[in-house]
């Protein structure tokens, strides 16, 4: 039963629709009623299509459960014939036509399936491309769009079960009106219509068999990647939400001096990656990732710690790099799994420390200091804000995390609070609200709790805004904003750059002590405790004596690298003597150590 419920309970009324339809369609089945077999399949076929809008797990369920699809269209069209048969007392003859539409309804849904299998087998394991010269083609060709149109949610197979619409409507019209004419052209639309699916499906699956086999078309993938001959190759796997981890290093990519390639593991990263000169190929399979694994490679680069990291770091003769995608003080940031790089690229002192610290095995060799070139952007402080004027406050929180244990964010214990204390406060300020674009997707709480701050700024009087998610937004903020208020993460780290003040959340009550020494950002900025009643109190310190200042610049220096004119460039360099280091012609550059008061 706990089971069921816990795929039932999101769309319990969805399911309540169906149950009350079934009963109704039933009944007045048996008893001849036909308008009201009419209303029970009309409220059917709507609480259908809601089950995929609404709760696809519930549909998903019930598949399970042998009520797919094509069961409930069956149900539907069996009891619609009998309440016809007892109602309108048809002669044999217009029921076995009646049936003979409702077998060919189903006989097409099992060819389109049958066909869409053999058509799936002739494009599976094709590669995908863009910016990659592939015999004079820059990008591969797009998926081809599904055989049949979407109506609405009704798309793919399930539109030709709703063939029956026909066959229904028919049924109702023959009772209405005392004659058999409505049923024969009824069984004549459904016969249309199924000969229109099999012309879609057979053009569909001969116009594939005029493709390239998938042999000769990855054959010449490959050679196109030996011609490139790259010697970097930026390895990325995730899930739909994770694109913007890759997008962070797009800039900097682009800028390598070394012939480099993207390797994506799943194509639907193409669809919300920025525009990149650098060549990307997809390769979804490991199989994939040994075959094209090309000679010239020296440096693969890892922005994430995912399992598929795997079917890159078994190849013999790479250099395997890890370089995250934030360097801050969040435990997810360092971890054991990072033994298996050969080295690992941090922004400064703070991250080797981290490392070697927390007794995660990292070897202090592994670790190379690299600033963070993605801040090349953010602007320095030239100057206090004017002291009478209305200051820009940049709240700016992590997400839930993917588990209790690495939830810093404050959007939920007091994020609405923090809200109100800037709004209500003595001095007026102007609210910038940036959230994690992951926040509410694992914990629904946060989902509502971000809904009310974003309609609380909506409504509030002044020139607030709700920051867009675009790949440049929250340095754009930053550049915007006088004062951070900020949980634990790396937000808190890159808005050093910045050399402005900023505010810490503590939304788990941590000792200040304990807070400062666990998480070394924290003492650049004073701390929002869970009653955020001191928020006024601190943004007014923050834009008037910025008391720590002083200490803000030791945390720079220790969290981001000692600046260079240009950061981008210095990655640059540092690949070019990581490719050195895997040709066996350079020597590891020992990260600087630094010493920052603690």
């Amino acid at each position: 039963m706990a089971g069921i419920s816990a795929h039932v309970r999101p769309g319990a009324w969805v399911m309540a629709l169906i149950a009350a339809s079934a009963t109704v369609i039933v009944t007045s089945a048996v008893a001849g009623w036909e308008p009201a077999l009419c209303a029970g399949l009309l409220l059917n076929y709507v609480a259908d299509s809601l089950l995929y809008t609404k709760d696809p797990k519930l549909a998903t369920w019930l598949f399970q459960c042998h009520l797919a699809a094509a069961h409930r269209a069956l149900f539907r069209q069996t009891f619609a014939v009998l309440g016809w048969v007892v109602a309108a007392e048809p002669p044999p003859w217009a029921i076995l036509l009646s049936l003979a539409a409702v077998v060919l309804i189903h006989i097409t849904h099992g060819g389109y399936r049958m066909m869409s299998v053999r058509n799936r087998r002739l494009v599976r394991g094709r590669l995908r491309w863009v910016n990659l010269d592939v015999e004079g083609i820059r990008q591969s060709a797009l998926p081809l769009p599904p055989p049949l149109p979407a109506v609405g949610p009704i798309a793919g197979p399930r539109l030709i079960l709703h063939i029956d619409v026909f066959l229904v409507l028919g049924l109702f019209l023959s009772w209405a009106s005392a004659s058999m004419a409505p049923v024969i052209v009824a069984v004549a639309l459904v016969l249309v219509s199924s000969g229109w699916v099999a012309w879609r499906v057979v053009q569909r699956h001969h116009l594939l068999r005029q493709l390239p086999t998938r042999a000769e078309e990855n054959a010449r993938v490959q050679a196109a990647l030996e011609r490139l001959a790259p010697q970097v190759a930026v390895y990325f796997s995730g899930g739909p939400d994770m694109t913007y981890q890759l997008n962070v290093w797009l800039e900097t990519i682009d800028r390598l001096h070394q012939p480099t390639l993207i390797i994506l593991r799943q194509a639907l990263h193409l669809k919300h990656l920025l525009p990149t000169t650098t060549p990307i190929v997809v390769l979804p399979r490991a199989r994939d990732v040994e075959d094209h694994q090309v000679p010239s490679l020296r440096v693969a680069l890892y922005p994430t710690t995912v399992i598929k990291n795997n079917h890159m770091l078994r190849l013999r003769g790479i250099r395997h790099v890890f370089i995250n995608h934030g360097d801050g003080d969040k435990s997810v940031t360092y971890s054991p799994v990072h033994r298996v790089f050969d080295e690992v690229w941090v922004a400064g002192e703070a991250a080797c420390d981290r490392y070697l610290n927390r007794g995660e095995g990292i070897r202090r060799d592994q670790l190379v200091q690299v600033g963070r070139p993605q801040l090349a952007h953010i602007r320095r402080a030239q100057m206090a804000p004017d002291a009478d004027g209305v200051p820009t406050v940049l709240y700016a929180p992590t997400w839930e995390g993917n588990f209790d244990g690495v939830d810093y964010s404050s959007v939920t214990p007091l994020g609405e609070a923090i809200i109100e204390a800037l709004l209500r406060g003595p001095r007026p300020v102007r609210i910038l609200f940036k959230p994690h674009p992951a926040t509410g997707s694992r914990l629904p709480r946060a989902a509502e709790s971000l809904q009310r701050i974003e309609t609380r700024l909506r409504e509030a009087p002044g020139a607030h805004r709700i920051v867009e998610t675009g790949p440049d937004a929250l340095y754009d903020a930053f550049n915007e904003a006088d004062v951070l208020i900020a949980d634990i993460s790396s937000v808190v780290a890159d808005f050093l750059a910045s050399g402005k003040p900023y505010l810490v959340t503590n939304p788990r009550a941590v000792p200040v002590e304990e807070l400062h020494r666990d998480f070394p950002s924290t003492s650049g900025g004073g701390i929002v405790q869970q009653d955020a009643t001191k928020v006024a109190e601190l943004i007014a310190d923050a834009v008037g004596t910025d008391s720590l200042r002083e200490r803000r610049e030791q945390l720079a220096i220790y969290f981001l690298g000692t600046p260079v004119a240009d950061p981008v460039e210095e990655f640059a360099d540092e690949v070019d003597r990581a490719c050195a280091r895997a040709s066996h012609a350079g020597i590891l550059d020992q990260p600087k150590h630094l010493e920052v008061p603690r």
